[in-house]
């Protein structure tokens, strides 16, 4: 393998994580459908500070306390409430008219709270580090890590971060440029089912998270 290589396969893999669906790309998407792009952005920016805390605290061997499956249940129970948070406010608002002058149009603007529900809902998962391992341990079987000294490591975590950023920042690029082509009525049924969405994601990490502290 080539030097490059392994920031490339990292890149690669952290591209592809961030793909499926979640709270964090529901709320990029939310704040930039509704011409927010800015504010999008500083959200995939808190995001990328959670990652790459998760990413060092996987690869430099001090994960060991989120591997009880108590503390992933906490983990579980607050995102569960600030997914009902943000639900709510992702249903009034589209209610209300895009781009006007009411408490959760200023709440999408302000970039302070943006990085905060980025990082707060990134952090939210703790399986990321489970992810990171996993990654490692792939590249290690394919011969991309030829060993797990702090130099490769260093360069894994940051092309990682960097693909899983890359994949967000397109995605808040791509529902911005879109909005153009869509009705007002359009926008607000999608903060609708971005907030319904969030509800249902509520919902699952809720009964997740009972279950785990019922055992």
């Amino acid at each position: 393998m080539t030097s490059i290589a392994l920031p490339a396969c990292a890149f690669i893999m952290g591209f592809m994580a961030a793909v499926p669906v979640g709270a964090t790309q529901l709320e990029i998407a939310r704040r930039s459908i509704n011409g927010y792009l800015s504010s999008a952005l500083v959200v995939v920016a808190g995001a990328l500070l959670s990652d790459m805390l998760y990413g060092t605290i996987a690869l430099f061997g001090i994960a060991s306390f989120l591997q009880d499956p108590k503390i992933v249940a906490a983990f579980e129970a607050v995102s569960a409430i600030l997914c009902v948070a943000l639900g709510i406010w992702a249903i009034r608002e589209s209610r209300h008219s895009v781009g006007g002058d009411w408490p959760a149009a200023r709440f999408l603007k302000q970039h302070h709270t943006a990085v905060v529900t980025g990082f707060a809902l990134s952090a939210m998962n703790p399986l990321m580090i489970m992810w990171w391992l996993f990654s490692a341990r792939v590249l290690r079987d394919c011969g991309v890590f030829r060993q797990y000294d702090t130099s490769s490591l260093v360069v894994f975590l940051l092309a990682g971060s960097l693909g899983i950023a890359t994949y967000s920042s397109l995605l808040a690029l791509v529902v911005y440029r879109a909005k153009t082509f869509c009705t007002e009525r359009t926008i607000r049924r999608v903060s609708l089912a971005c907030g319904v969405v969030l509800l249902a994601l509520a919902t699952y990490f809720a009964v997740k998270s009972a279950i785990a502290f019922v055992r």
